[in-house]
């Protein structure tokens, strides 16, 4: 008892003198500095499950975790994520009370709610009751925990239920358990290890025990709390300061503090109570240092107790409801500071506040209205120092304030209160050399303050003409510049009272002459001057004035018009604040470097600008910015803003001011700030960067959760390094966190998808989710990297491995099945390939035997075709001897065989025809050759032309026809044709006595007036055709079989070609027969008739014109032609039929002959005949090449050319004519025939000599010519008429104008005119004498010359000869003939 008694005694003693020490220091504190300890808050509006913080822990990630009345919370820094109890769910934790959160060597969250302990695995999102598993690695006492405590050497102390203590070495992976003292019943409350690395151990009895870090032996042991409370057992916490120091509390209890001097071995009471150095609660809750070495003192009801352990003076932090960064509940529940020095503050019912003496980095001067003695007003504009320190502060309404800062007092000058102030709006101040105050006002003028008293410079003054004084500066020689709103800017020389206008020489002004905001002196003693109209440059010693101004199309000019502030650093550089950004100006090359919030700042309009060691200060309308300038490439923009503690955002123009002190000042609408940038600490931690959320397709995914049969995220997306997808799972988000407490909304992102992504894509604090949609199938990689609200980058990116898986498709084993299958279809194409080369090789050796075939079958019919032709001439060479023999008076016995070879060389040359026709119809095609005549009457004569025939035959013929006449156009040939081949088919199958009978029937067509219908039956008595054989009866070669009595003359193609014909003419044909019985044929041809009716009995068939029907000129020797043996060239291959023709016409003519066209070329060219015959078809050079050289040659065109041929197509006959052909004969044919044409061929020859001859006169040479034989005279006349007075002009000089021989030059002047070359030339003479002698006075000797005689006798001579007069007679009777 009496011990106990000593005790307390000596507790009271150590009380009094602790108070008495720091009793003095209490007193120090300044009710009127501003708060230094400003909070940030999060509570349930920001998603806090519950405002009652109980328990904070941070663990090695990073996040915070809070326990709460309700729930278990995790924070990013933005998001927070809520883990509470779900009685469905034994994975989640076991009650939403939270008490306490510590970590095991493992790192797993151990949670203490009011049911118990609980683990919280961070890889599977759960939590868990069973701890056997997390505890039996560290084969402890029991498993009964208390608590467990991780201690600054990194060991763990495992604080058991019954007492017991546990300490594991990760290390070493060892525990060591500890027995404990007797005398120390109720067991260990707490531990902690001091800055000397020993541990200090409290038990629920209040006993203290400093312990041997190491070997944990008792170095000493303290009963004064066990004393003091009797014994009394408490659940006791510890805390070991930076001094070793042990600070001791029971949560749970009013027994305020105990502080432990380690050094003295004392123990002082800190309460409610205590002297000098009391506690405003006794109800601490919890206690910490801060990185200051301050004790932090949680109590309830009482804020914290801050507690400075150099004077031990104790400093409330309380809830000020007029200071939204104040604490926000003064019931304290909860006190921790993590490894970044950040302390979290749990409150009662007001969530959570944290702070950092760099977190919230400017000290805040404002109005408050429960405080007096606050700033008076908030809105400010302007700022001075005195010579003592003490500021001046212009307000926008609130007068002048004087600020002592020594007592920080505040002192208001207003028009009320203070004589010669003009006005409350202060706009600029100059604390000048002389230490006199200048107060520049909004519509007050100038204000001059001596110390004593204000006196305004009136409007009407010396030479100051405006009321709004908006600039004041005092240059390095003493004299004040005043820059005013709307006229410009004054000077104030040192020493003088009167003002007056810039020393600026004639013929320099400025651009700002009205509104000037800023004045600025640089390093050379030149005054800048700036406005809205740039900057205005004045050297005063000069009178000099230089321009700067914004120019739109180059880079380096100043950056804005709109200047607003002008400052120059400590080494002379000029800095120039404007609307549009700042300019930094290079004096060197006379341009500027720009900045804008494009380069980082916050804002590019900059109010104020001020230096300190190197260091660029301004404010804008959006925070405040530090530049730190190295060159154009290195420098360092920090910003801040209302987080960091500024008064505002915005801030005010020009109110911006650096103390002697190196202060800065800034000051808005709500106040000033003022800080030492010496002191501003920056931010080094690089934040770790964190994936808080993996959506897909906007959807959560969750630990395990089976998305597609199966878990995408088999652990939490912190433990997991690769997620695999689906092809189709390709639209994702991916979120992630800096875990920067420090305004983490100015923390900055940059993200990089690897494998997509090719640049880093910046982001800002407020959006951290990126999306990507229909990646291809791959592996890709995001990295993060984040960036503190200092702007300090993390080194190493955050990595988050994402494969999208291909398709089955897309596979590998797909690919090796489209690998075995492409190489199958690859087999399986080449074997196709094969099978279809050898198809095409049978193909095309069918297609070759075909063509082969083919070509023997046109080989075939060409032969027969050639043959053809080859047989017409020995057939000319047949018939024409023949048909001249029966001309002749002969016996009848020779006539009758004469006429048998006549008629059996006309049915071979039918037959060669028909080949001819087929031959047409297989290879060339057939054309109908309309002509029009009297088509009844061809029938009728065509039919009775077999007359002869049936008389031999004994057969009746017969023709009927309803109409008598009919014209119509038709192709004779064909129709010929037609009717020959059935007449000769019934004659040949029709036995003797029987009858043939055709009948033609015409009706008209009721649609058409203009066309009728002609019908043609053919009917015969002979022996029929089957059935069964009649649709193959017009089929090529086919023959039918006859009876062993008739013999099949037939070739099996006249049926053929009759159809065929039939088809051309539109109609067709059909057959009717029966076997035994006979055929009947019957033939449709439609027509365009002209007439129709009865025909005269004269009418000749009109329009048709047929070689079988050409007479021959049988009278030759009555023509009117001179047939005196001219000459004829004939040309022929053949020798017999050259012989043949030319035994006929060397009768008439001189023949030449040549056996083809270049023999007969070269004798045309040396004889030039009257007329040439010609073979068509002749080896070397055919018919019609022959016919066309001729031609085209001017010394042979006007000979006529006739040509025999065996073809009969009109295609043959139309080329012979185009080239120039006179005439066309085809074999075989007529003698007399051939000789008519010949005839009639040299009369008009003739004919055209004569007409020559009649032209060759003056007047010729004005007729227009076309024709080679014309072009031939016309150049001829002419060259004669261009020397009709040379005497010496001669044939050979013709010859040679005319490129021709003088022989081809005769004969071709001899065939045209008649005459030769000589007497063509002296006719035209005489002709152009004639004119002469008629129409010009001169004698018949000038004539004669005139004309090219060389004497007059020899032109009498000739003139008489022609005109049968002298030329003097025919000029006499001229003159006497009077002119008409």
């Amino acid at each position: 008892m009496l011990n106990l008694i000593m005790v307390k005694y000596f507790l009271f003693l150590n009380s009094i003198c602790f108070a008495l020490l720091s009793f003095g220091v209490y007193g120090e504190q300044s009710p009127y500095d501003t708060d230094p300890y400003r909070f940030t808050k999060l509570g349930t509006k920001n998603g806090l499950s519950h405002n009652q913080v109980n328990s904070f822990l941070k663990d090695k990630t990073g996040f915070l975790w809070i326990g709460t009345a309700s729930g278990l919370n995790r924070f990013d820094g933005y998001h927070v994520k809520v883990y509470k109890h779900d009685p469905a769910d034994t994975t989640t934790i076991n009650s939403n009370a939270i008490k306490q959160l510590f970590l095991d060597p493992a790192d797993n969250l151990w949670v203490k709610t009011l049911d118990g302990l609980n683990v919280y695995d961070a890889r599977l999102e759960q939590f868990s009751e069973n701890l056997t598993p997390f505890l039996d690695p560290y084969k402890l006492i029991d498993h009964e925990l208390e608590e467990i405590i991780a201690d600054d050497s990194g060991q763990f102390w495992f604080l058991h239920k019954n007492g017991g203590l546990s300490r594991y070495d990760p290390e070493h992976h060892k525990t060591d358990n500890f027995i404990i003292p007797s005398d120390s019943d109720g067991g260990v409350s707490h531990i902690v290890r001091d800055m000397n690395g020993h541990k200090w151990v409290i038990y629920t009895n209040g006993v203290l025990e400093k312990r041997d870090g190491a070997s944990m032996q008792i170095l000493f042991r303290d009963y004064s709390i066990n004393a003091l409370f009797s014994e009394e057992y408490f659940s006791y916490k510890l805390l070991a300061d930076r001094d070793g120091d042990i600070w001791i509390y029971l949560p749970d209890e009013r027994r305020g503090v105990f502080y432990f001097n380690a050094k003295e071995n004392k123990i002082h009471h800190i309460h409610k109570e205590s002297k000098g150095h009391r506690l405003n609660s006794d109800l601490v809750s919890a206690v910490i240092e801060d990185e200051d070495g301050n004790i932090w003192i949680g109590t309830d009801h009482g804020g914290i107790n801050l507690l400075d352990k150099s004077n031990f003076g104790v400093r409330h932090i309380m809830q000020d409801n007029e200071n939204p960064n104040s604490l926000s509940q003064n019931s304290i529940y909860a006190l921790h500071k993590d490894q970044e020095g950040i302390i979290w503050v749990g409150t009662y019912k007001n969530g959570l506040n944290y702070f950092h003496k760099n977190n919230i980095r400017f000290t805040h001067y404002r109005h408050h209205k429960s405080r007096k003695e606050s700033l008076p007003f908030n809105d400010i504009n302007r700022f001075v120092e005195d010579k003592y320190g003490n500021l001046w502060i212009g307000t926008n309404g609130g007068g002048l304030i004087f600020m002592d800062r020594g007592n920080q007092k505040f002192t208001q000058f207003t028009q009320q209160n203070s004589h010669g102030l003009s006005s409350d709006v202060v706009v600029s101040l100059l604390y000048d050399s002389h230490d006199r105050l200048w107060v520049g006002t909004y519509f007050g003028g100038l204000i001059r303050y001596d110390g004593k008293q204000f006196s305004p410079i009136t409007r009407d003054g010396p030479g100051l003409l405006d009321e709004n004084i908006w600039e004041l500066f005092e240059d390095s020689k003493g004299n004040i510049w005043i820059g005013t709103l709307s006229n410009g800017i004054y000077y104030l020389q040192g020493g003088s009272t009167q003002f007056s206008d810039p020393p600026i020489k004639d013929g320099h002004s400025m651009l700002n002459a009205s509104y000037v905001a800023a004045i600025e002196e640089d390093r050379e003693g030149r005054i800048w001057v700036g406005g809205t109209s740039g900057v205005d440059i004045i050297n005063p010693q000069s009178g000099s004035v230089m321009h700067f101004s914004h120019e739109i199309h180059k880079n380096k000019s100043l950056v804005h018009d709109n200047v607003l502030s002008i400052l120059h650093d400590h080494k002379g550089n000029m800095w120039i604040g404007t609307q549009g950004g700042l300019s930094l100006y290079d004096s060197r090359n006379q341009c500027f470097k720009n900045f804008t919030d494009r380069d980082g700042l916050p804002h590019s309009t900059v109010l104020t600008l001020l230096e300190n060691e190197g260091q660029i200060w301004m404010s804008t309308p959006n925070g405040l910015a530090s530049l730190k300038y190295n060159n154009d490439d290195e420098y360092e923009i920090l910003r801040y803003n209302e987080l960091d503690g500024l008064q505002d955002n915005a801030f005010n123009e020009n109110a911006a001011y650096k103390t002697k002190k190196g202060e800065m000042i800034f000051g808005g609408p709500n106040g000033f700030n003022i800080f030492d940038p010496k002191l501003l600490v920056t931010n080094k931690n690089s934040p770790a960067v964190v994936f808080t959320d993996f959506q897909l397709f906007n959807k959560s995914l969750s630990v395990g959760k089976e998305i597609n049969g199966r878990a995408i995220l088999e652990s939490s997306l912190q433990n997991t390094e690769k997620i695999t997808l689906k092809h189709f799972e390709n639209v994702f988000s991916v979120s992630f966190a800096a875990l920067n407490f420090f305004h983490p909304e100015k923390n900055m992102y940059k993200y990089k998808l690897e494998g997509f992504d090719t640049e880093w894509i910046t982001l800002d604090g407020n959006n951290r989710q990126v999306t990507y949609t229909n990646l291809d199938p791959g592996s890709y990689a995001l990295q993060v990297l984040a960036a503190n609200n200092d702007g300090v980058w993390s080194a190493v990116p955050a990595q988050l491995n994402i494969t999208v898986l291909a398709p089955f498709w897309l596979t590998p084993t797909a690919y090796f099945v489209y690998f075995v299958m492409i190489i199958g279809m690859l087999y399986m194409s080449r074997r196709w390939l094969l099978i279809k080369a050898k198809n095409r090789f049978l193909i095309e050796q069918e297609r070759r035997e075909s063509r082969q075939l083919h070509e023997l079958d046109l080989m075939k019919i060409r032969f027969l075709t050639n043959i053809s032709h080859e047989f017409r001439t020995p057939l000319s060479l047949i018939m024409a001897p023949i048909e001249k023999i029966l001309k002749e008076p002969n016996n009848d016995r020779q006539k009758f065989q004469f006429q048998m070879i006549h008629r059996n060389a006309r049915r071979l040359l039918h037959l060669v025809n028909q080949l001819l026709d087929f031959r047409k119809i297989e290879v060339e095609g057939l054309e109908l050759h309309l002509s029009k005549g009297n088509i009844i009457k061809f029938l009728k004569e065509a039919v009775y032309s077999f007359n002869e025939l049936s008389q031999n035959k004994a057969i009746s013929l017969s023709f009927q026809s309803d109409t008598e006449s009919l014209i119509a156009f038709f192709d004779i040939d064909k129709l010929e044709k037609i009717l020959f081949n059935l007449l000769s088919n019934a004659f040949k199958f029709t036995p003797e006595g029987g009858e043939i009978t055709v009948a033609v029937f015409c009706r008209n067509i009721p649609e058409d007036d203009e066309k009728s219908e002609l019908t043609i039956w053919v009917k015969d008595t002979g022996i029929g055709i089957p059935k069964d054989r009649q649709a193959q009866i017009f089929e090529r070669f086919y023959t039918h079989e006859v009876p062993d009595s008739m013999v099949n003359q037939g070739s099996g193609i006249g049926l053929s070609i009759t159809k065929e014909f039939v088809r051309l003419h539109g109609g067709n044909i059909q057959l009717e027969s029966t076997p035994g019985e006979g055929s009947t044929f019957k033939i449709s041809i439609p027509l365009k008739t002209v007439e129709k009716g009865l025909a005269n009995n004269t009418s000749e068939l009109t329009g048709i014109v047929r070689e079988t029907t050409d007479k021959p000129a049988t009278d030759t020797g009555s023509n009117d032609v001179n047939l005196q043996k001219l000459t004829v060239l004939l040309i022929e291959d053949n020798d017999d039929f050259r012989l043949y023709l030319k035994t006929g016409l060397e009768e008439f003519f001189e023949v030449l002959e040549a056996k083809n066209g270049k023999e007969g070329w070269k004798i045309a060219l040396a004889g030039m005949p009257a007329l040439i015959v010609s073979d068509l078809m002749m080896p070397i050079m055919n018919g019609i090449a022959l016919c066309k050289k001729i031609k085209n040659d001017p010394r042979t065109a006007h000979i006529p050319v006739i040509l025999l041929t065996a073809f009969t197509g009109e295609d043959q006959k139309l080329e012979g004519l185009h080239i120039g052909a006179n005439d066309y004969v085809t074999k075989p044919f007529n003698f007399d025939l051939l000789l008519s044409r010949i005839n009639n061929l040299i009369k008009q020859n003739q004919l055209l000599q004569q007409k020559y001859e009649k032209k060759v006169s003056i007047q010729t040479s004005q007729a227009e010519i076309t024709s080679m034989d014309d072009k031939l005279i016309v150049k001829v006349m002419k060259i004669v008429e261009e020397n009709f007075s040379d005497p010496d002009f001669s044939v050979e000089f013709l010859s040679r104008e005319m490129g021709m021989s003088r022989v081809h030059l005769y004969n071709k002047l001899s065939t045209l005119t008649g005459k030769t070359p000589i007497e063509f030339i002296r006719c035209m003479r005489l002709q152009r004498s004639l004119q002469y002698l008629q129409k010009s006075q001169l004698s018949v000797s000038e004539v004669a010359y005139k004309v090219g005689f060389n004497n007059a006798k020899t032109f009498t001579k000739y003139f008489k000869a022609a005109y049968n007069m002298i030329p003097s007679a025919y000029a006499a009777a001229e003159k006497k003939t009077p002119m008409s």
